[in-house]
Parts: structure tokens; sequence; C-alpha cells
């Protein structure tokens, strides 16, 4: 119950942060009559006095693309995204520049952001089955150690704690303006380097950018298959039976 209290305080917030910075842009968005689809350039936006600007990116967000990690070496010739979703966000000038899908900036965040969550994820799927910690729960399956999680007084207040963090952390660190592309850091940059890493000789940013996001990639088919093949066994080549159990 505590760890759900959590879960939708943290759930509250950021929708209430995402609701405000909606409000801002539709205040702030007024344009003069005229333009629609079919039209080359929207019209100058009026602001309202006492507004906070918001200038979204001007549209070929997938030009953006392929300027990130990991574009150059997907398909050889750009990047790989055959149902153009980085595409979508061009579409907002076919409506009147309401921010209705958001830019590349955006999900190359949610992908970044989801791909270190499966990191560990399937970490802690792989390890659980042949070590648990003293004094919590020793259940080797994974997803029945979280109900007895939920259940043990000390291991609850231990996921508290864990969605305390991620609240702080996503409340910190929020991707703001990145639905409008204008976000004045790069997607999944949070400067957390705390044993400097990037700071030695020889250090090569890009190619440990492009492991994570490989690594990131390969870790959520991966999460998703154990989920999959626990719910429906056999549905996964190759993890069949009790090893969507027990890896």
């Amino acid at each position: 119950a505590a760890a759900a209290v959590c879960s939708g305080l943290a759930g509250a917030a950021v929708a209430a942060s995402a609701r405000r910075r909606a409000s801002v842009a539709r205040k702030g968005w007024q344009y003069e009559p005229g333009y629609g689809p079919g039209q080359d350039l929207p019209a100058q936006p009026v602001f309202p006095q006492n507004v906070e600007r918001i200038v979204p990116a001007p549209p070929n967000s997938h030009e953006t693309l392929q300027g990130y990690v990991g574009a150059d070496v997907e398909m050889g010739d750009g990047p790989w995204d055959p149902l153009g979703f980085s595409k979508l966000y061009d579409r907002n000038y076919d409506f009147n520049c309401v921010m209705v899908y958001p830019h590349v900036q955006w999900l190359r965040e949610a992908e970044i952001k989801h791909g270190r969550v499966s990191m560990l994820a399937f970490v802690g799927m792989v390890v659980q089955q042949w070590w648990q910690i003293p004094g919590l729960p020793q259940q080797p399956d994974w997803v029945l150690a979280l109900d007895e999680c939920y259940a043990s007084p000390v291991a609850v207040w231990g996921i508290v704690q864990i969605s305390v963090f991620a609240a702080v952390m996503e409340g910190h660190f929020f991707p703001e303006y990145a639905w409008e592309g204008i976000m004045k850091r790069e997607p999944g940059d949070f400067g957390f380097d705390p044993l400097k890493f990037s700071k030695r000789p020889g250090f090569d940013l890009k190619k440990k950018q492009l492991i994570e996001l490989k690594n990131g990639r390969l870790a959520m088919i991966g999460v998703a298959s154990m989920a999959s093949n626990h719910v429906l066994p056999g549905s996964v080549p190759f993890l069949t039976g009790a090893y969507a159990v027990r890896p």
C-alpha cells in the first residue's frame, strides 16, 4: 500500500507538470487566422502579455534524428524508422501548431530511459534466481518474488525508497520542452559521471553512448521476452517451459 501511494504521488506530480506545460503552450501559441493544411509556413505567433514564450522547433525533426548517435550504423545510410515516428512532429504544423505529436528529442529521451531501466530489470531477473539478500524473501521466481516483497514489511519499505528516489530523479531531470524539440540538454545526458570516466584520456563518448543505446534496446527486447514467455510459455523461441521463470 505504501509503495502504491508513493507511485501514485510520483505519477500525479509528473502529470501535473505536463498539464502545466501544456496549458502554458496553449496560452502562448495563439496564431493569426489563415494557417492550415497545405500552407508552407505558419502565421507568426502572437504572445499575450505575462505568458511564458515557448517557441517550438521548426519542422523536419527527422533531420535531428539523423544527427543522433546510432543513426549512421543502423541501416548504413540513415536511421531505421520504418513507421516514421520521427516525422510525426512535423504533422503539428498541419494542425495550426498544436503540439500533439512529440519531437524526436522526447522519443530519444524515452528510448534511453527505458533502455536503462530494462538493463537493470534484466540483470535483476537473472540474479534473483541464484542469489537473494539475507533477511528478505527467499523466492527465486522473479514474478512471485515481487508479490512476496509487497507482503514483507521490511521489503516493502525498500520498494518505497526506490520509488521515492525514482520520483525525485524524474522530477529533477524532467525533459522540459523536449516534446517541443527545444530541450537544452542532450537526450539522456544527466551529467552523472561520479567516476569521471569522460575526463580520462582517450575516452570516446560517442562510442560509449552507442554501446549503451544498443544494450538498452537489447535489454528491452529481453525483458519483454521474459514477461511474454512467463504469461504464454513457449511463445518465445529458445525460452520455453520453466526457463521463463528460472533462467
